[in-house]
């Protein structure tokens, strides 16, 4: 075209033209995939602390902040204690990891403390997101995951500022993302040693207000997402904490710290005095005037489904100074609802409760109260990692008792207490009397004004009880003292006024006198009888002198008269006249005092009927009546329990114990957001990435065309000069005039500097994007171009100036246009589906951790060693949980296959073959791969579940072991063989070679071979399995059909210590069971024998260099029970009950000693055993008869029996309305009558109870007994 145009040949010139690449200032050349993976890294690098962050900051806050904050702790003290924590990790890490940045010189020019400095910002700006994420998101792995996936996200955006410029504005509206504020400092970092846009020498002062905004931007990003956090954390609390209203911070009591006395004044007034009603006991004159706390109006309801759950309904009522008040109730009534709204850690959904004149509605009352308040909650609060002394301490600084005090007073608690021998115990080592009592202890630390104190004595030895009883009662006077119990006498003897509630009301409240009197129950006057008795006589000279007495109980040999206790003043007649009278028949006779627990009986009998308003006293039931129909109640459950088939037993009972065990897994996957989560992502991103390998073919067909113009690099005629653009040099070495050629290249709009004089060569200064040399003479110019190495495209472009100057000479209008193609490479359609598949591969294997780790979790919660006392199979447990995890796991693959497939190109069949190869592959490696998950957890199960840690590690074993396949196809065929040995990289193996033989073999008998190896890696697996839970797991009940698992003695050792000064009962218990144990008569044989038993603990080192001790729990212990006995372990907190207990079920393995346990016949195992132990083993999220229906199922009982006896056993225990909610909705008193249910269900030969009441109410107690 230009030689046709201009009529001349111009091909001689343009061949001659030739190319110098111009000198550039000294830069590190840096780019593509090597620095983006290196800055992906960086931006990922502090990951682990911020997971770990994010979980342990969302758990306490959860778990303890609450308390720790009624207790005296600041807000800012718990977000500095974890941010200082943290930040030391994060100064560290940043500390080595710029190190080794310099060392390696991927910085150069810019100085270590600006890189230290940067990265050090971005570090603490993540630990800050963590903390908001924690605030705004309450479950711990999602928070992690959360806060990792937007560091990702948002640090992804910075990427786009390492390849272009983007607008200032939109730079900082980004910086609000700390993560892409440190893409933009790093990028500033890159551009000092390697500026693509600029031909300046390379220095740091260039690029200097960049990167002072960017280390800003991190700054700012770090107070705000901490202004934020404190914001979120008042608006949207947590369960124990008050609630702000969105815009708290524009009203002006938040920042004055002023009370609204008007509206406390005005709650008193529609206050409607419970006194007035004759439930309630007028309070004594001389506690007018000393209302400490006062109660008005409160209501505090939960949500439920379908409808809300009314915890508390309009409770008012007020607690004085000086006394000791009680809060009664059966369990459920509410006590803890309402002590834990005294203690501020729950918030009344309506009313208002006062103390001393604090409110604890207005937050600036808040910090008075905690002063005031000593905190005892329903559960135990300590750190398990602590000494009792050292938890002491922690409280106590907590609290704010002065330095120089708080050893004098922590002196004082454990000398009170007497914790002397315990305090450098580590927390976790005690026993749960022992918890219980530092408990207590934290909650009298620094003398408060008012204790709240929830069930303080549940789990206490008597001594100990007492000794809690003898503190609360020596700091009475001038204390305001208020506790909830279970145990009536406690009540009895401690409380000046009982408060009782039922179904969240208030029922009546007054001293025990008045109660007892109010609810009509007298004194119990007991004759013992015999053969000759006459019991009309006996009734009429009873009823002759105290006419209104009662018959109330008649058995054999017995009589019970209640007798009211306004006729005090006719005992001493009744007693002479029955002592005149020898042929009665009555051998003795007493009259014994009424109980609280009658008093709570008769309540309890009352609120079972549905009335209006606070009941009133009417007519005593007898007494016989209720316990004869508590009595035929049980007895129709036993005999239910007698009366059943035969259980089920081999085969039969083991396919019934897998379907129960995958009924149980499907119930909790339902409720496991965590796995479903987990699921939903990595389908997400397995969606992402194939419609991302779709998008990107889709573009491959369209061919782009840009033009090149000139403008890329040179500036216009009077545009001031800016990067990257600068003038064009021209150099005119032809030593004539070349106006011509320069006029038609300034038509082109480009500003030139011509070197007219031809000294400059265009290659030493780096000044200049491009220059053109011309030579020749008359007209026949030969050019040398000259372009700098920064500018990708110099060469066509200033090519392209030349060949439009030269057509210009002639044509002016004319026009050459040059523009670049883009044609890029073709690649394989199947190939990167293949990579596809492999990374989804990678995410499926890193799911198995998510998905098949519950083990762990039952194994905390005490289930799996109830599932096993209560006869379940082992093998039958694993198998359960993969007949639920297996079939998901398949599922999640179907989908991704299905997904690629549909979105595959129609004209490729390759997938389709490909996938239809792998089926046999992902057939046998799911299930391989679930079953080494459980070997894992199995390994594992005493520590931490970190599902997030194992999947982490499955992707990289499974990343390493694709290379090792890749590297042994072409190298070291072994290597091939060996990496399929692992069930994480089988399935890789298998599509790796099914893609190679698809294409370069014909698929053979090998191959096919191949694919079935994920079966034998199976068959392994299952086979550890076995051997662990036969040389590691706790003794079997049963045979295992499957596992071939026989129930086996341990092994005896010798006790090393001999008994010595024993009281001769216990000499004469230790004979007959040694006797019982060498016994050859097996009818004779006890049911349970316990020979010299001795349990030794190694109790955990506090650091490294402290020696090892060793913790005794039983010395010599030698007991045995024989069928119809009923024996009873006493003892102190920490004698040894629980663990005597635990070596009888097999739950702890002796030291030394043995025990047997009676089978039905000589030789046949036990089975199962019944136990009720100390810890509730129950699955949270399972309902109360969903645990009954599997547990039935486990121990062998027909689905029709099942049905029978636990419909019988729920009405005997009164269980009915609680049937249908999941055990961590219910009271603690529910849970035990739950584990109670569970060990008596079966009709079990031997039962182990520990503490089977504790935290039941009277008629929960009466039931059980």
């Amino acid at each position: 075209f230009l030689q046709i145009t201009t009529n001349h040949s111009v091909m001689e010139e343009l061949m001659s033209v030739t190319g110098k690449n111009m000198k550039i200032h000294p830069f590190v050349s840096q780019g593509g995939t090597t620095m983006d993976i290196y800055l992906l890294f960086f931006l990922i690098f502090f990951s682990p602390f911020i997971y770990y962050a994010s979980v342990n900051v969302t758990r306490e806050r959860k778990r303890m902040k609450g308390l720790m904050t009624m207790m005296g702790l600041r807000h800012s003290a718990f977000w500095l204690s974890w941010g200082l924590l943290y930040a030391g990790f994060i100064f560290i890490a940043t500390l080595l990891l710029v190190l080794i940045i310099k060392s390696i010189q991927f910085v150069i020019w810019t100085g270590f403390m600006v890189v230290f400095t940067l990265f050090f910002l971005y570090g603490l700006s993540l630990i800050a997101l963590a903390f908001l994420m924690s605030v705004l998101i309450k479950i711990p792995f999602l928070t992690g995951l959360v806060v990792f996936l937007l560091t990702v996200f948002w640090g992804s955006l910075g990427f786009t500022v390492l390849y272009r410029h983007l607008p200032a504005s939109l730079e900082w509206i980004l910086g609000f993302l700390s993560p892409f504020a440190f893409m933009l400092g790093i990028s500033q970092l890159l551009r000092v040693d390697n500026d693509v846009n600029s031909n300046a020498f390379p220095a740091f002062s260039n690029y200097s207000s960049q990167i002072i905004a960017a280390h800003f931007m991190l700054a700012f990003d770090i107070f705000l997402y901490l202004v934020l956090t404190i914001y979120f954390e008042k608006i949207l609390p947590n369960e124990y904490e008050h609630q702000y209203s969105p815009l708290f911070f524009l009203k002006s009591s938040f920042w004055s710290r002023q009370r609204n006395a008007d509206h406390v004044a005005l709650e008193d007034e529609i206050y409607a005095d419970p006194s007035s009603n004759d439930s309630f006991e007028p309070v004594s004159p001389e506690f007018h005037g000393k209302e400490a706390i006062r109660i008005r109006n409160v209501t505090k309801e939960y949500k439920g489904k379908p409808d809300k759950v009314k915890a508390l309904k309009d409770m008012a009522f007020d607690i004085y100074e000086g006394q000791i008040t009680a809060i009664l109730g059966h369990s459920g009534a509410g006590k803890s609802t309402l002590l834990n709204i005294l203690s501020g850690l729950s918030v009344p959904t309506k009313g208002s409760v006062t103390m001393y004149s604090n409110k604890l509605s207005e937050m600036a009352d808040l910090e008075n109260i905690s002063k005031l308040t000593g905190i005892c909650p329903q559960y135990n609060v300590q750190f398990d990692y602590l000494t009792v002394r050292e938890n002491l301490r922690l409280f106590a600084k907590i609290k704010g008792i002065p330095p120089q005090e708080m050893e004098q007073e922590i002196q004082r608690v454990v000398l009170e207490l007497q914790m002397d021998s315990i305090e450098d115990v580590l927390a976790q080592n005690l026993s749960g009397g022992q918890k219980r009592k530092l408990t207590f202890g934290i909650a009298i630390l620094g003398d408060p004004q008012i204790f709240l104190l929830d069930e303080p004595t549940a789990g206490l030895d008597p001594f100990s009880r007492h000794q809690v009883w003898n503190l609360l009662k020596e700091r009475k006077m001038d204390h305001v003292i208020v506790f909830s119990t279970q145990f009536m006498d406690e009540a009895d003897i401690l409380a000046d006024r009982k408060v009782f509630l039922s179904k969240g009301k208030l029922k009546c409240a007054g001293s025990s006198l008045f109660l007892k009197k109010k609810w009509g129950i007298g004194y119990h006057l007991s004759l013992q009888l015999n053969e000759m008795c006459v019991q009309e006589k006996i009734t009429s000279i009873v009823t002759k002198h105290i006419p209104d007495a009662k018959l109330s109980a008649k058995c054999e040999g017995k009589l019970v008269y209640a007798l009211p206790l306004e006729r005090t003043n006719k005992f001493p007649e009744l007693y002479e006249n029955l002592d005149l009278c020898p042929d009665l028949g009555i051998e003795n006779y007493g009259v014994s005092m009424p109980t609280l627990n009658e008093v709570f009986l008769k309540l309890e009998g009352k609120s079972t009927v549905d009335e209006p308003g606070i009941a009133t006293s009417g007519e005593v039931h007898a007494e016989g009546a209720e316990d004869t129909e508590r009595l035929c109640e049980m007895e129709q459950v036993l005999s239910s329990l007698s009366e059943m088939k035969e259980r089920l037993g081999g085969m039969a009972l083991w396919r019934q114990q897998i379907c129960a065990i995958a009924r149980v897994r499907l119930l909790k996957l339902k409720q496991d957001r965590k796995s479903l989560l987990s699921l939903l992502l990595i389908l997400g991103i397995g969606v992402f990435s194939v419609l991302w390998d779709y998008i990107i073919f889709s573009t491959y067909d369209v061919i782009y065309t840009w033009e090149l113009s000139p403008h890329l690099y040179f500036l216009a005629p009077g545009q001031p000069p800016h990067d990257p653009l600068t003038q064009l040099l021209i150099i005119n070495n032809t030593g004539a005039s070349i106006d011509d050629f320069i006029h038609s290249v300034e038509l082109q709009n480009i500003a030139l500097e011509v070197d007219a004089s031809g000294n400059r060569n265009g290659i030493d200064d780096p000044s200049y994007n491009g220059a053109i040399i011309v030579s020749g003479h008359d007209k026949n110019y030969t050019f040398s171009l000259a372009c700098n190495t920064k500018r990708l495209n110099c060469f066509p472009v200033l090519m392209d100036i030349v060949s439009n100057g030269l057509l210009r000479i002639v044509r002016p209008s004319a026009r050459i246009q040059t523009g670049r193609s883009t044609s890029l490479l073709e690649l394989d359609i199947s190939v990167s589906f293949t990579m596809s598949s492999l990374f989804l591969v990678f995410l499926s294997s890193s799911y198995a951790p998510y998905i098949a780790m519950s083990s762990i979790d039952d194994y905390k919660n005490k289930v799996w060693s109830q599932l096993r006392i209560s006869g379940l199979f082992p093998s039958a447990y694993w198998l359960g949980q993969a007949l639920v995890d297996v079939p998901l796991y398949w599922l999640m693959f179907l989908l991704i296959y299905l997904l690629e497939f549909i979105l595959s190109f129609k004209e490729n069949m390759f997938e389709f073959i490909l996938h239809n190869e792998q089926i046999p592959c992902a057939i046998g490696s799911v299930p391989s791969l679930v079953f080494f998950t459980y070997i894992i957890s199995f390994i594992f199960r005493k520590g931490r579940k970190n599902s997030g840690i194992w999947s982490l590690g499955y992707f990289v074993i499974t990343h390493f072991g694709m290379v090792i396949i890749l590297v042994g196809m072409s190298e070291n065929i072994l290597l091939f063989f060996i990496n399929l040995i692992t069930p994480h990289t089988a399935l890789v193996a298998c599509m790796i070679l099914s893609f190679y033989h698809g294409w370069l073999f014909s698929i053979d008998g090998e191959l096919v071979l191949l694919f079935l190896i994920p079966f034998l890696q199976l068959i392994v697996v299952i086979f550890i399995l076995r051997c662990l839970e036969w040389k590691f797991g706790k003794i079997s009940m049963r045979k295992d059909p499957f596992f071939r698992i026989s129930p086996r003695s341990s092994d005896v050792h010798q006790n090393p210590e001999e008994p010595e000064e024993e009281d001769e009962d216990v000499e004469m218990e230790r004979v007959r069971t040694a006797n019982a144990l060498n016994s050859t008569n097996f009818d004779e044989r006890p049911a349970i024998i316990a020979s010299c038993l001795r349990k030794e603990y190694t109790v955990r080192r506090k650091h490294c260099f402290s020696k090892k001790k060793k913790k005794i729990a039983t010395r010599n212990v030698s007991f045995c029970v024989r069928k119809g006995e009923v024996l009873g372990l006493l003892g102190h907190n920490g004698a040894g009950k629980s663990t005597s207990i635990k070596v009888i079920t097999g739950d702890t393995k002796p030291t030394a000693g043995q025990v047997l346990l009676k089978g039905s016949s000589e030789g046949d195992p036990l089975g199962f055993l019944g136990y009720c132990p100390q810890e509730k083993g129950l699955w949270p999220n399972l309902t109360v008869r969903q645990h009954l229906d599997v547990f039935a199922a486990v121990k062998g009982l027909r689905k029709a029996d099942a049905t029978v006896t636990i419909t019988r056993l729920v009405e005997a225990l009164k269980l009915q309305e609680e049937q249908k909610r999941p055990v961590k909705a219910l009271s603690e008193g529910i849970k035990r009558k739950l584990c109670f249910a569970l060990s008596i269900l079966g009709n079990p030969s031997a039962v182990l109870l520990d503490e089977p009441t504790t935290g039941m109410d009277p008629s929960g107690q009466q039931q059980m007994w």
